[in-house]
């Protein structure tokens, strides 16, 4: 039930985003921007991020807000997770995690964040721009068969 509503939302967007009047290359850009945006760790930002994106570089708004909540409730713990996981591969650091609450205090809680946070950072940049590269590709084509074909 809840996957057939989650499957008829998701071609109502498509549908919206491929009746836009614009180029291919400009709904392709704002797709890939909104996914880079998405996988982006700023939680909480990622919409005026996308709103601001738009603005600046003048691409269509719909694509990329729908690009930007590709982490929502449902896929930020898994999205996030693996972030932290191709961070972790790609600088060879790894995060131990321990609380001791005997002992806790802000430095110690500090020095925890900065072990984790530098593999997160980096696997979140790298993942969205991969994702976010892959998304062009895919919603140009998308796109320009959709439009030669009407």
């Amino acid at each position: 039930m809840v996957f057939k509503f989650m499957v008829s939302r998701l071609r109502v967007k498509v549908q919206k985003i491929l009746q836009l009047d614009c180029p291919p290359n400009r709904i392709a850009t704002a797709a890939a921007v909104g996914v880079i945006v998405g996988f982006s760790p700023y939680i909480g930002f990622h919409t005026v991020l996308a709103i601001g994106l738009s603005f600046i570089f003048n691409l269509p708004l719909y694509p990329l807000i729908v690009g930007a909540y590709i982490t929502n409730p449902l896929t930020f713990i898994p999205i996030y997770t693996l972030c932290y996981k191709a961070g972790e591969f790609f600088t060879g650091q790894h995060a131990e995690i321990t609380v001791n609450f005997s002992d806790l205090t802000f430095s110690t809680i500090f020095t925890t964040a900065k072990t984790f946070i530098v593999p997160f950072f980096v696997g979140a940049h790298l993942l969205g721009l991969i994702l976010g590269a892959i998304t062009y590709i895919l919603s140009y084509y998308l796109v320009k068969k959709y439009k030669d074909s009407v």
